[in-house]
């Protein structure tokens, strides 16, 4: 059904808000999260939206593939040709006493990761030659052996207010983080230091860690509207936003088929494949407050590693 297939690596380059449309506590406008974890996410229809636009804004001529790729914008000419997934948190950062701050991940989305890598026709990240399964204690963090983030020889690791003890016994994980940093950082002249230094910076959580982060370690903005005299209108008040902090890394499943509309767009799944492969490297704006900066991102193909 879905010939050709493609990961599509987000990195959040300014803060990020993908509206749930509903309030929760004092946040008035929340991120959009899964129901079950509470983990952030951009549901699939705000990344589809948000690339129709990158291809209309930037490929004006060609029209035709938008729609045979997207779908028509009526509806009355069939589906697109790309399956597109919701957009999942991989990698959230965090402040840390050592380092500056920290790349944060936990065994459930390497878990889920591995899942859409091998539902793709990937290759899973590996340890030993077996895919990579981690598992963490409790107020513990497996990391790089040339780690930044720790603050003493014995591996304590302060993030946020919370201390971590490192997590030993286990086979270093090095190698995976390196693959990593080799597969989901674009080649572009401004990602070099970031890439270099990622694994560095990455600590694989205990799942109820990482989801007590995700939770509370957001970035909440108040918002106020001014009236004609120059000071808050009473009407609206303060509001308050939540965004996913720059840093973050997302990733979206690309299933591509057949294109079921033909108006001189694409005659197969291959060159849909191709036009796909125009965004990479291409940055371009996800979800709402565009004009204050927010939900600029860079857009990278995951590369596949040779051998």
């Amino acid at each position: 059904m879905y010939p050709e297939k493609e990961m599509l690596v987000f990195h959040v380059e300014s803060s990020l808000h993908a509206g749930s449309g509903s309030n929760i506590g004092h946040i008035d406008n929340p991120l959009q999260r899964e129901t079950a974890t509470g983990n952030p996410i951009v549901q699939a229809n705000g990344v589809k939206g948000a690339l129709r636009e990158f291809y209309k804004k930037s490929f004006k001529a060609d029209s035709s593939k938008t729609d045979a790729m997207f779908g028509s914008e009526s509806g009355n000419d069939g589906a697109g040709a790309v399956a597109f997934g919701e957009a999942r948190l991989l990698f959230f950062p965090v402040r840390s006493l050592a380092g500056i701050f920290a790349y944060i991940s936990c065994p459930t989305l390497i878990y889920r990761l591995q899942r859409d890598l091998t539902a793709l026709g990937k290759q899973p990240l590996k340890l030993n030659n077996q895919p990579w399964y981690p598992s963490v204690p409790v107020d513990c963090y497996q990391a790089h052996s040339d780690t930044i983030l720790q603050l003493s020889p014995n591996g304590s690791m302060i993030l946020e207010e919370l201390p971590f003890e490192k997590h030993g016994g286990e086979p270093s994980i090095d190698g995976c983080l390196d693959e990593i940093a080799a597969r989901f950082f674009p080649s572009a002249d401004e990602y070099a230091p970031f890439k270099d230094n990622f694994p560095k910076r990455v600590a694989i959580l205990n799942d109820e860690d990482f989801f007590h982060f995700v939770k509370y370690a957001t970035e909440v903005e108040p918002h106020n509207r001014m009236n004609d005299k120059g000071t808050v209108d009473e009407t609206t008040g303060v509001w308050y936003t939540e965004y996913l902090p720059s840093e973050s890394i997302l990733y979206s499943t690309l299933f591509i088929g057949e294109p079921h509309i033909q108006n001189n767009g694409f005659q197969n799944a291959t060159e849909v494949k191709t036009y796909i492969q125009k965004m990479n490297g291409c940055r371009t704006w996800i979800g709402g407050d565009r004009t204050t900066g927010k939900g600029r991102v860079m857009m990278y193909l995951l590369k596949e590693l040779e051998g």
